[in-house]
């Protein structure tokens, strides 16, 4: 079952309006994991693969990010599932779904995002067992340190990251806890920090990284703990949804056709009780609408869950074709056809953390 958003970016050369930026951005979403009998009632291992068509043909092979939006276990057992992509072409890719039990995974929403940009790098890094000496063992709060590289021609990369799978051993612990802390980035490297607690175990961790250069292109992570003065993440209320909201501003290019807009977020980090009950988390955005100038990040629960601490990404790209998008003397000249539709100054962003923890 295929749910698919499709954005096409496309830029044309014209030394009029000086050096061009072109990408090629689309989007989607699948949903094969979604309380069917082979997911409810399930025969371990399961091994599960879903073909996803391009609408339209990339020019070049694309580079795919995949993120989780939606995930449900069960409680009081361990958790190991995986997804990752494979036999990508200009035509489409199949997104595979390992679990390997003993914990039952009855919902697993997945974002996807192909893209032919030369601003734009996707890594996928998987942690093993050996690998994570620190996390995989011991009790209470546990920390280790890694640093991810990439191509040093970023001179101010945007970076963030997904958790796509992982391995934790909860059988005598109270949480299922995993966060992620990206340090300040390089031209060809960053530091990141994984966590847990109690005795949670973390056997084996894989971790999709966004890295970006573009202005156009905007990338982040939130989070939040409950305490006193946020009490979204508690469940006395088992029927109500209780989530967070993020809202920041975008550029006024992201205006021109807001539903058009790549808008693509995923889990990043969690810490709930499944002792108590089943986990449910879940990341999705609202809708721009017509000269809106912000975008909404909506994250969190519903049901029993016990959540103490949510963390979440994003990835947002504007609209493509028909728009044709240039760069000279640090403005963007935005075209649709011949026409000049937009001019924008570009603004240099502050070094300020949006990463809300303590």
């Amino acid at each position: 079952m295929l749910y698919l958003i499709v954005i096409l970016c496309v830029a044309h050369s014209s030394a009029q309006f000086g050096s061009e930026y072109y990408s090629e951005w689309q989007s989607g979403v699948d949903r094969t994991i979604n309380k069917q009998q082979e997911f409810t009632n399930p025969s371990f291992p399961i091994r599960q693969y879903t073909q996803i068509v391009f609408p339209r043909r990339f020019s070049a092979r694309p580079q795919v990010l995949l993120m989780h939006e939606e995930i449900q276990w069960s409680k009081g057992k361990n958790i190991n599932y995986q997804t990752f992509v494979s036999d990508i072409t200009i035509n489409g890719f199949y997104i595979n779904y390992v679990i390997w039990g003993p914990a039952i995974v009855p919902i697993l929403t997945v974002r996807w995002i192909a893209v032919v940009d030369e601003e734009a790098e996707i890594q996928y890094v998987q942690y093993s067992y050996e690998d994570l000496y620190q996390l995989r063992q011991g009790f209470g709060q546990r920390a280790q340190d890694f640093v991810i590289s990439y191509y040093p021609k970023y001179p101010a990369p945007k970076v963030t990251a997904f958790i796509v799978g992982g391995d934790f051993e909860i059988i005598d612990s109270l949480y299922t806890s995993i966060q992620i802390v990206l340090g300040i980035p390089t031209t060809s490297s960053m530091d990141v920090r994984f966590s847990t607690r109690d005795f949670c175990h973390v056997r084996s961790l894989t971790v999709a990284y966004f890295i970006s250069n573009n202005y156009l292109t905007l990338a982040g992570s939130v989070g939040a703990y409950h305490n006193y003065f946020n009490q979204y993440l508690d469940n006395s209320n088992k029927i109500a949804v209780r989530a967070q909201k993020f809202t920041r501003i975008v550029p006024s290019i992201y205006t021109l056709e807001p539903g058009n807009n790549i808008l693509a977020q995923g889990i990043s980090g969690f810490d709930v009780n499944t002792q108590v009950g089943s986990a449910y988390l879940r990341v999705t955005c609202e809708p721009m609408i017509s000269y809106s100038s912000t975008y909404t990040l909506i994250y969190g629960t519903r049901g029993e869950t016990l959540l103490s601490f949510m963390q979440a990404s994003y990835v947002l790209h504007p609209p493509g074709s028909p728009y044709h998008y240039y760069y000279k003397n640090y403005d963007w000249v935005v075209l649709k056809g011949d026409q000049v539709v937009l001019k924008e100054k570009v603004q240099v962003e502050k070094k300020i953390s949006e990463l809300d923890i303590k």
